[in-house]
């Protein structure tokens, strides 16, 4: 809102006052005042002839003021009221326009009002501070958004860094997972090799065939109180074949124990063409281990390295 004075001059001829209610009406370049009464605060007997009376008003900013209507309601003896000029002040910049009159008004007869302005005041400098107030925001503004802009930029290439160690982590979880398995495997197929006999001495094996005088003997794990296939309850240690910590090796002499391999004839016979003693075995006697799908032989050789030298009292 913006306030203004007004300043309006009564002729000097005979009855040239009024006793009536005048009203102002104004309007500008940025908008316009519905008429409204007027009257001196600070005289007692206003529009007298020739005195000049004053007042105030607030209203929207009205820009340059261009045009406006000046009347009075009528009422009194002897209304008519002549009026040498009117004079509105912007009193937040100065600016003064003049409107003159040098006329009669009666009433209920608006007179309309022409306004050149006679005096800038203050309002060239009040609008450079303006402009340059505004430049210097649009520069903070500029600034505060660049840093806005190089904030939102540092974050989304540190959650970018983030994300990539955490997908590097993740997939370096897995390549462990994938080399645990490849190892345990590689395990799985060296144990499977030195537990199978050699194709050579098969071959050059001439003792008796296995047949239904051969017994079957199973080694079997039991590793967390469960039974497990003989290749994960043994290792390869140092200097032979170790059982695994945590783990006991068990002998099955039925198919009901460990896993199936065991009984008179057991499984020898269908895994077996040769004699046992082809493996450094008893003749009679055909010891198996199991990786949890098929039936292997376990040597003579091997059952020392993981039983000691009374393995044969173990299978009997």
């Amino acid at each position: 809102m913006t306030r203004y004075r007004y300043e309006i001059r009564t002729g000097d001829t005979w009855y040239a006052g009024t006793d009536a209610t005048p009203s102002l009406g104004l309007t500008g370049t940025q908008g316009s005042m519905k008429p409204m009464e007027i009257n001196d605060p600070d005289s007692n007997n206003d529009w007298e002839k020739g005195d000049v009376n004053h007042g105030t008003f607030t209203t929207q900013e009205l820009g340059n003021l261009q045009t406006g209507t000046l009347s009075h309601d009528g009422s009194g003896t002897g209304s008519d009221w002549t009026v040498d000029y009117v004079k509105v002040t912007n009193d937040e910049d100065g600016r003064i326009w003049s409107a003159g009159v040098n006329a009669e008004i009666k009433a209920n007869a608006p007179f309309r009002l022409v306004f050149s302005l006679v005096d800038k005041g203050q309002f060239d400098i009040l609008e450079a501070r303006k402009k340059e107030e505004a430049a210097r925001k649009k520069g903070e503004d500029a600034d505060k958004e660049a840093e806005l802009a190089a904030a939102e930029e540092d974050r989304a290439a540190a959650e970018e860094e983030r994300q990539f160690r955490k997908d590097l982590e993740k997939e370096k979880a897995k390549l462990k997972r994938e080399l645990a398995v490849a190892k345990q495997k590689a395990e799985l197929d060296k144990l499977r090799a030195q537990l199978a006999p050699p194709a050579a001495s098969a071959q050059a094996s001439s003792g008796a065939t296995g047949g239904g005088n051969v017994r079957s003997v199973e080694l079997f794990g039991v590793l967390n109180g469960q039974n497990v296939p003989l290749v994960r309850a043994v290792q390869q240690g140092p200097t032979g074949f170790v059982v695994v910590p945590g783990a006991r090796v068990m002998r099955g002499d039925g198919p009901g124990d460990g896993f199936g391999l065991g009984g008179s004839p057991g499984r020898w016979s269908t895994l077996y063409s040769q004699s046992p003693a082809d493996f450094g075995l008893p003749a009679t006697v055909g010891v198996l281990g199991s990786d949890g799908s098929r039936g292997w032989v376990l040597s003579g050789q091997f059952l020392a390295q993981l039983l000691g030298s009374n393995w044969q009292q173990v299978i009997s």
